[in-house]
């Protein structure tokens, strides 16, 4: 194109420099974003069994992982102990719908203490202890996640095995099993001796809650083991997670789906939460298919 004698001329093209510009605005918003979004780190320290780290989300979430793992071993909020974060943990309160309000209540697994905390809000007549092998577990639900003892509330810094083979038979109305390593369950806590020790401890009519990933190479195994001590075992999808909560029982209380729904129903009228079980229950109550699993022993 020809510029007539006297014309101005022409402006260079200047898309090329705002994209540029552009582009690198839109790289530093995105950087300044994500470390606003990056959750602060609260506490870091070396445990006996685990590396333990707590950190804080800009709404205030509060989360607990070990080893560095991506696992979030526990989330909350402290100043709201009705608030269950992890599907599981909803799920899991099918245990606490089984039994009665004033049942004595074990959790073997602190992590930042959510299920307690829920339980010993809900249930003013219940008992409820804890049993946590890490003493920086104990430490960090304490000073970072709300966690309280008082009279009702009970926590013993120990081996929840060892701690339920010494127990008392019938010294509890609900196990829940909620014991967790970076890897997954550990061994001692999977086998025919341990799940026959767990037996004696319940109270009649007592259930157990597990809690089980079912990605993991063992978890026919351990499903297959609750069926060799317990005459009633059945399971609950967790909503959107490769997690079931697992529920065994003796003869009673009856574990039918049906009955399990219309628990969870009378419960969560009772308790004045809703928690949606009854629907979870429907859409994810099974019973589990072990066979030709093998029984998981102590030294296998």
């Amino acid at each position: 194109m020809s510029v007539p004698p006297g014309a101005p001329a022409p402006a260079r093209r200047s898309s090329g420099w705002l994209w540029l510009l552009a582009t690198f605005a839109l790289l530093v918003l995105v950087g300044v974003l994500g470390t606003w979004l990056q959750p602060d780190v609260l506490f870091e320290g070396q445990g006996s069994f685990a590396s333990v780290e707590v950190v804080e989300h800009r709404d205030g979430l509060r989360e607990l992982t070990f080893d560095g793992g991506p696992a979030r071993q526990s989330a909350l909020y402290p100043d709201d102990p009705l608030r269950l974060v992890l599907p599981y943990s909803r799920t899991a309160m099918i245990g606490p719908a089984l039994v009665a309000p004033d049942a004595r209540m074990l959790f073997v697994g602190l992590g930042g203490g959510a299920m307690p905390r829920f339980v010993h809000a809900t249930h003013p007549a219940a008992r409820i202890e804890v049993a946590e092998i890490e003493p920086l577990v104990v430490q960090a639900a304490r000073d970072w996640f709300g966690f309280e003892t008082d009279a009702r509330m009970q926590v013993h810094t120990t081996d929840g095995r060892a701690f339920i083979e010494a127990a008392d038979p019938g010294r509890w109305d609900l196990i829940v099993l909620d014991a967790f390593a970076e890897d997954g369950v550990p061994d001692a806590l999977t086998t025919r001796e341990f799940l026959e020790a767990v037996q004696r401890a319940l109270a009649p009519g007592g259930v157990v809650a597990s809690n089980l990933h079912t990605a993991v190479d063992e978890y026919p195994g351990m499903v297959a083991t609750y069926q060799a001590v317990f005459e009633q075992v059945v399971e609950v999808d967790v909503s959107g997670r490769r997690q079931r909560i697992l529920l065994a029982a003796g003869a009673m209380p009856v574990l039918t789906e049906g009955a399990l729904a219309e628990a969870a129903r009378a419960w969560e009228g009772r308790i004045g939460v809703e928690l949606g079980l009854p629907a979870e229950i429907v859409a994810g109550f099974r019973v589990p298919d072990a066979r030709g699993a093998a029984v998981l022993v102590d030294g296998s």
